[in-house]
């Protein structure tokens, strides 16, 4: 919404309410209280880039992350504006259209440093969520000036679903609600484990192609990937931990044998030349995790999915990836 806008509508606003007092003062019925904000608001939130007010309950939400996204669905508001997904054909992920019911929010593409903040203001949000937009950093100060703007607790890509879930919960008017989905979810996570009990314990990394045979593998358990293969009740191994790195270690084709582990989730990012040329070498060939079947191909949907749950693909991963563990360790 632009500055000019706001400006007409508050003058309309203070017209109607002079307007109410005058009728209120000419009529012998009790005088009518004046109109009072929704209840709960306004909500201030605190977050690593400052404070964020929402004065009212938002009636255009714009969201500029995944997980905001589909907690957001999940609690039943759709955004006017939305991430195009670049796993899935449609730019939208199955989960999110699931949630849809139809409606066609603007896909926001982000280019090499995220959104285009200009493209963001022309739907004329009341509220931007996006707590999980890496890059956000570069244009927060552009969009808070104009909208109330989200961000993350603890630093970009950071916060978990579950801090992410509550944060647009509260920003929504719909606390209750959010708690209440994260307690529905982490139940139906800890429903998976008590299930599967061969899957308890097992080590298990995921890794991506990136050409010339090249390998990146997850080091960190703290990383959201690292957090729903613990979900799942799977662990990173130490010797993983151990190597260089930020959330993932990069491998060469000697350093294979670091892969040996009881579950490889590995993805070729689309590239049958990636996938040849990792599958060909008989250093990866070898693997005692190849060999006995526990080597699982992903797509990059459930790749990405797994990389970055959230409360609406964590039911899909359960139905759609947890299969391929179970039949990876014999169970």
């Amino acid at each position: 919404m632009s500055l000019s806008s706001t400006a007409i509508r508050n003058g309309a606003a203070l017209l109607v309410s002079a307007a109410l007092v005058v009728a209120a003062g000419c009529s012998s019925a009790p005088e009518a209280p004046p109109p009072a904000a929704a209840a709960g608001y306004p909500v201030t939130l605190t977050h690593k880039l400052g404070t964020t007010t929402i004065p009212a309950t938002p009636k255009r939400i714009v969201v500029l992350g995944e997980v905001d996204q589909d907690a957001l669905l999940a609690l039943g508001i759709t955004p006017v504006g939305m991430p195009r997904s670049k796993e899935h054909p449609s730019g939208i992920t199955p989960w999110a259209k699931a949630k849809l019911n139809g409606a066609a929010p603007e896909l926001l593409t982000a280019g090499d440093s995220g959104f285009d903040p200009e493209q963001v203001l022309k739907l004329q949000p009341d509220l931007v969520l996006a707590n999980t937009d890496y890059y956000l950093e570069k244009y927060y100060a552009r969009l808070s000036a104009f909208v109330p703007t989200t961000a993350f607790e603890l630093g970009a890509y950071q916060d978990g679903w579950q801090a992410v879930t509550r944060q647009v919960g509260k920003a929504v008017g719909k606390g209750a609600e959010a708690d209440k989905l994260v307690d529905g979810t982490e139940s139906a996570l800890a429903k998976t484990r008590a299930d599967n009990p061969a899957l308890q314990g097992k080590r298990a990394t995921m890794a991506q192609a990136a050409g010339a045979g090249k390998l990146y593998a997850l080091r960190e358990p703290k990383d959201p990937a690292g957090v729903q293969l613990g979900a799942f009740g799977l662990r990173i191994p130490e010797s993983l931990q151990a190597l260089p790195g930020n959330f993932a270690a990069e491998l060469s084709a000697e350093q294979y044998d670091k892969l040996d582990v009881d579950l490889l989730l590995i993805n070729y990012d689309g590239s049958a030349d990636n996938e040849r040329e990792v599958e060909s070498n008989p250093l990866f060939r070898n693997l005692r995790v190849v060999k006995a079947g526990g080597r699982i191909s992903l797509d990059g949907l459930a790749f990405h999915a797994l990389r970055t749950p959230t409360p609406g693909n964590i039911p899909w991963l359960i139905t759609e990836v947890l299969p391929k563990l179970r039949k990876a360790v014999g169970s």
